[in-house]
């Protein structure tokens, strides 16, 4: 696999560079070949077969302000929607050909390059975050990027994962390396895994659920489990009990519960309320605690100025979150805080246009 890049996350091109796509055809990325270029294999079967990725934008953002983490310097693993589940709550939107290949999809070299540059601005973080816009531990170098990161960095390392691939002993012995491993569960049985995340058809919830039992049983730090909640799939009395069996067999430090807060992927599903989430807290046991917030969004910062940008943006046009993101220029997890603070003062609505969810500015009718 060939790679060019610039700075930040891929754009995956299937790869017909040999008929010529890779030149002018305004339907993909323009690139000048000969300026990055690499080697490229004389074998033109394999150079028709392989996938070219193209770095753009960031793949270190933030700090952002996390509920969970304090202030989270966050890096992308993966492209955009890179993700083995298709979950119907995602803030993100739909993953749609989800996958469950690992490749080194964003390259070492490239996230030690832009982390260290951030770190050497002074940036002030509490963790150190491998997580972003898909799944990391899709990423085949996890590992090596963690040992790499603990080179450059005295940061705790977390590692925020869907656990889809916690079956596989490479993905465990490469998470060992992290201090803390934030792992999510959001059904107890297939029935419940298909309806809610829509994992690729490669994993089966009892090889996934008992590959996070293997991995509590070989890591010496932190696991905060979390579980999403949806009202009307996963929230009952019955869902509680069946939950405690697995949080009783995987032991995490902490259980802390979830739920749509944040404008989802399919409309359709709807949050807990909280008196919901304090009953649903209560029946999990002592280590279970809320980290959905309904009001008082962190407060963001990262980056002066933006909320007035993303107001004048929305002034002009409605647009989607990979809108906004791509046109100021700003990773998608600090615009979705903007957002939760914009949402949560009336200043911002979503709608739904074609499928597709898109932000406006709200106007008094």
């Amino acid at each position: 696999m060939k790679r060019l890049y610039e700075n930040g996350p891929f754009i995956n091109i299937k790869s017909k560079i040999a008929h010529g796509l890779g030149k002018k055809d305004p339907k993909y990325l323009i690139i000048d070949l000969k300026r990055f270029m690499v080697k490229i294999v004389n074998d033109q079967n394999r150079v028709k077969n392989s996938e070219v990725f193209v770095l753009k934008g960031n793949i270190v953002y933030g700090p952002v302000p996390s509920r969970r983490l304090g202030r989270s310097l966050g890096v992308d693993l993966v492209p955009y929607k890179v993700c083995s589940y298709d979950c119907v709550y995602c803030q993100l939107g739909s993953t749609g050909q989800t996958v469950i290949e690992r490749k080194p999809y964003i390259p070492l070299d490239a996230i030690l390059s832009q982390l260290s540059k951030k770190l050497k601005s002074g940036v002030k973080a509490d963790f150190i975050t491998l997580a972003g816009s898909g799944e990391p531990t899709l990423n085949s170098e996890l590992g090596d990027i963690i040992k790499e990161i603990r080179k450059i960095s005295d940061l705790p390392l977390s590692l925020i994962t869907n656990g889809s691939l916690f079956w596989d002993e490479r993905v465990r012995k490469a998470a060992v390396g992290a201090d803390l491993v934030l792992p999510s569960l959001d059904a107890w049985d297939q029935k419940g895994f298909e309806t809610i995340n829509r994992p690729n058809s490669g994993i089966m919830f009892n090889e996934m659920a008992e590959g996070l039992v293997t991995f509590s049983r070989e890591y010496s730090g932190a696991i905060w489990l979390e579980i999403f909640l949806l009202e009307g799939i996963n929230s009952t009395e019955e869902d509680a009990g069946r939950f405690r069996e697995w949080i009783k067999r995987m032991d995490p430090e902490r259980v802390q519960i979830n739920t749509a807060v944040r404008p989802p992927a399919e409309r359709k599903v709807s949050a807990v309320d909280m008196p919901g989430l304090d009953n649903f807290c209560r029946l999990l046991g002592e280590k279970a605690e809320i980290v959905a917030s309904f009001k008082d969004h962190d407060a963001p910062g990262s980056k002066p100025g933006l909320e007035a940008d993303i107001l004048e943006l929305l002034e002009r046009r409605p647009c989607t979150l990979e809108d906004i993101s791509s046109g100021l220029g700003v990773h998608r997890n600090e615009v979705i805080k903007y957002l939760d603070s914009l949402l949560s003062t009336g200043q911002v609505e979503q709608v739904e246009r074609e499928s597709a969810g898109y932000y406006r500015v709200r106007r008094d009718s």
